[in-house]
């Protein structure tokens, strides 16, 4: 009776397992099925991500926002440093900073935060935007996967940089598929700055503010040579939409709808 009831809870066991086996394969299955194809391909969506961006560009004559800088080094040489600073632009490349509050490290916060406003206002120029702008003629895309959920609809691509440039990046960028806007870059810098850095990674965020994607959030991770790790964050917030043209932003809209994929049942 003993070895019977040994022998029945072994197949019963067994059973139960390989039960478990089978449903968790299925459902491994099952999930692969149902993941959507991507309906573009990485050539037609940066095609409308380029027209997109220019239509917002060309209705977006100003704005106002306000920055908040953070530093922070770890290592041999351990600083800190914070500057909140106000950011005018004006179209088509115009931007104009007001420093209001700054502490820390005098080094930082001249070394670090100035050069980086100096660099942006650099980038501003005509021939320095299209040499950095995320477009086929800087970048060779590959399309990595598309994710949709209930509320958003994503494509993420693999961005690499055809030429060496300060301006340029490897990595990925996330697009929204409605709008064909960035939402989101990762990656590092394609030339590194100077011997002293190692590596540099960074996140970028972009939100929607009106019609417009605009910075959200910028956070890089330095290793610099025996001095140690440096963390940047830059946070962008009060932003204020001070002039824009009300027929481009319904060309906008109307051009956006009109590039919008279908939802696939």
């Amino acid at each position: 009776m003993t070895f019977f009831c040994n022998s029945l809870n072994s197949r019963t066991r067994w059973f139960l397992h390989t039960l478990t086996v089978v449903l968790l394969f299925c459902c491994a299955a099952i999930a692969q099925q149902v993941k959507p194809a991507a309906p573009l391909t990485a050539d037609e969506v940066m095609a409308r991500v380029v027209s997109m961006n220019d239509l917002r560009a060309k209705a977006l004559a100003g704005y106002s926002s306000v920055r908040t800088y953070h530093l922070e080094s770890h290592g041999m040489i351990a600083k800190k440093a914070d500057m909140v600073v106000r950011a005018d632009y004006s179209s088509p490349n115009k931007k104009d900073f007001a420093i209001i509050s700054e502490g820390g490290s005098d080094t930082v916060r001249h070394k670090v935060f100035r050069r980086l406003l100096e660099a942006e206002q650099e980038s501003m120029q005509d021939e320095n935007q299209q040499r950095s702008a995320i477009m086929p003629e800087n970048y060779t895309f590959r399309l990595v996967s598309y994710e949709k959920t209930d509320q958003d609809e994503f494509y993420v691509l693999q961005a690499q940089p055809r030429t060496k440039n300060k301006f340029l990046f490897r990595g990925r960028i996330w697009v929204d598929a409605k709008d064909f806007a960035i939402t989101r870059v990762e990656g590092e810098p394609a030339v590194n700055p100077s011997w002293w850095t190692k590596k540099t990674d960074f996140t970028r965020t972009y939100k929607k503010v009106g019609d417009f994607w605009l910075p959200q959030a910028n956070e890089s991770v330095t290793v610099v040579r025996i001095v140690g790790t440096a963390v940047l964050t830059i946070k962008y917030q009060d932003y204020e939409i001070t002039q824009a043209s009300g027929d481009k932003l319904t060309l906008v809209r109307d051009q956006s709808q009109g590039l919008s994929t279908p939802s696939t049942p």
